[in-house]
């Protein structure tokens, strides 16, 4: 019996020992827990932080890319207007192909620019917006304020003046 009660004695004794191991074994799980968390957390924020980067990165570029449309639209306008003029003004006896191929230059042109997102802004019989006209002259008319010639066309890139209508209004 002393052998048994001896066993006794001996596993009385090491349970502190395991309930001491399984505690620590406890903290160390609860320790590692906690640690996957915070690294989980910080994971987490820099994939947000990453994609919110990615979105401004994106629309930067996308406004260079709108800037540098607005800058050559502005930029191919002069010569649209010196070819518009130039057909206003061809002589009557001019050879008639080489009115079609004029024509049909400026007609590319014009769709070329529509596809870009340019619009011309219709002035003639509309009543003076600043925000779309820019008034050059007045001459007396029927009604205050309403455009009677326009002398340079104004355009629109996706609904942002680019160009103002230069026009003549009529005053009462």
């Amino acid at each position: 019996m002393d052998e048994h009660n001896e066993e006794n004695i001996q596993t009385e004794t090491n349970q502190p020992e395991k309930m001491s191991e399984l505690t620590e074994s406890e903290r160390q799980i609860q320790e590692a827990k906690e640690e996957a968390q915070i690294n989980l957390a910080g994971w987490q924020r820099a994939v947000a932080d990453f994609e919110n980067y990615k979105k401004r990165e994106e629309a930067k570029q996308q406004e260079i890319m709108e800037f540098a449309k607005e800058v050559t639209v502005v930029k191919m306008l002069p010569t649209l207007d010196a070819l518009h003029q130039g057909l206003k003004q061809a002589p009557q006896n001019i050879d008639e192909n080489w009115l079609k191929g004029i024509n049909g230059t400026v007609a590319k042109l014009d769709k070329v620019l529509e596809e870009m997102g340019v619009k011309r802004i219709e002035a003639i019989g509309k009543q003076f917006d600043p925000n779309f006209h820019e008034a050059i002259r007045e001459v007396e008319g029927d009604k205050d304020g309403v455009v009677i010639e326009e002398l340079q066309t104004g355009f629109e890139l996706n609904g942002k003046v680019i160009r103002p209508s230069q026009v003549i209004i009529s005053k009462k």
